[in-house]
């Protein structure tokens, strides 16, 4: 595939609607700037929202053009508004299931059809590129979904599957993709929801049945759930698929740090590829296995994600992981009792900076000791 997928970054629109999560108007552009550099293609920015998010999609609009998407409902003052804030390109949303048709917006499916044609030609018309996010798509009746795709499949860039509460599963992932390849000529694009943890196996697949677009948020932010962690279905794509994208992957760490500091939102300690402790071994097998080979318990060189590895000593250790730093077998012996009982009693673990301090103040009681 090599880079021929491409990224849909909705952290700053998508990842901001996680409850308690406000982005101000400098982290957005700073957040946007390293997305870019890191290579995303499209991101997603809402500019009806408020007077900031306005603000910030002509600002972003400047700066990258018809790279930046102005999402819309299908509502015509949503797409003037964008025209205003000067957005190029504009993703319209509408749903697609007979639960969101009927009950949320109270219409039929062909008002809800007519809706959408009407306002794609009239954005068209104004000279938006548009791409169409078909809401619980995942749950759309598929006679009505190829209805609907047949009218405007001509008439849009990209349709993104949106598998709003996050019920697929891989299998029919993989099975809707390769129908609506199979069955438009528009591109394909996922945009999945986590809420039973599949958002990153659900993106893996999609892709490798050949969705052209991935949407996700950076560390998974996101409604609920959240999103497809981008950095997750990145590595996993590239490590596991050997399908290399067209980005920078060792931001991926840098990118992660910055969406937790401006968010608020701290990852989980085991985090997959970000997470503190992603690369972080103590038990005493383990660490004498990446002593002799990294890959007996690494995938891959953390350095490749901007990570790095990180050696901890705790109750689970093995003497490996103090002949890094000590020579002397009995200093060893009696350092690793020490650390173990420590750690037990206070119930954390140690860095290697500390081992050789325990080490070095064990070594000095055992000299006292033999001086008096």
């Amino acid at each position: 595939m090599g880079g021929s997928c491409r990224i849909h970054d909705t952290t700053l629109r998508d990842g901001e609607q996680m409850p308690g999560v406000v982005l101000g108007f400098g982290e957005k552009i700073r957040l946007a700037e390293k997305i870019m550099e890191f290579g995303a293609d499209l991101i997603d920015i809402m500019p009806v929202v408020s007077d900031s998010e306005f603000r910030v999609t002509k600002e972003l609009a400047d700066m990258f053009g018809k790279r930046v998407s102005a999402t819309c409902r299908i509502v015509k003052s949503d797409i003037d508004i964008a025209l205003d804030a000067g957005a190029g390109r504009i993703t319209l949303f509408a749903p697609l299931s007979d639960l969101h048709i009927t009950q949320k917006l109270g219409i039929s499916r062909e008002e809800n059809l007519q809706k959408t044609v009407g306002l794609i030609d009239y954005a068209r018309e104004h000279g938006l590129v548009v791409d169409f996010a078909g809401e619980d798509a995942s749950r759309a009746d598929l006679d009505y979904l190829g209805q609907f795709l047949k009218e405007i499949h001509n008439r849009i860039a990209v349709f993104f599957m949106a598998d709003t509460v996050g019920c697929l599963t891989p299998t029919l992932t993989g099975n809707l993709v390769s129908y609506l390849k199979k069955s438009f000529s528009c591109q394909i694009g996922l945009h999945m929801h986590n809420d039973f943890g599949l958002a990153t196996a659900n993106t893996i697949e999609g892709v490798l049945a050949g969705a052209d677009y991935f949407s996700g948020t950076f560390t998974g932010i996101g409604e609920r759930a959240g999103n497809a962690p981008i950095e997750e279905v990145c590595a996993a794509l590239k490590m596991l698929h050997g399908k290399d994208l067209a980005v920078r992957y060792e931001m991926l760490k840098g990118i992660c740090d910055m969406v937790q500091e401006f968010s608020g939102v701290k990852l989980q300690k085991h985090k997959p590829i970000t997470g503190q402790n992603a690369f972080a071994h103590e038990s005493g097998v383990h660490v004498d296995g990446i002593l002799k080979n990294p890959r007996t318990y690494e995938s891959f060189d953390p350095a490749v994600v901007g990570q790095e590895r990180k050696i901890y000593a705790g109750k689970h250790s093995g003497s490996s992981v103090l002949r890094t730093i000590l020579e002397d077998e009995t200093q060893i012996s009696k350092t690793l009792d020490f650390i173990k009982t420590l750690a037990e009693e206070k119930k954390v673990s140690f860095t290697q900076s500390e081992m050789l301090a325990f080490a070095i103040r064990i070594s000095n009681e055992r000299k006292l000791v033999e001086a008096l």
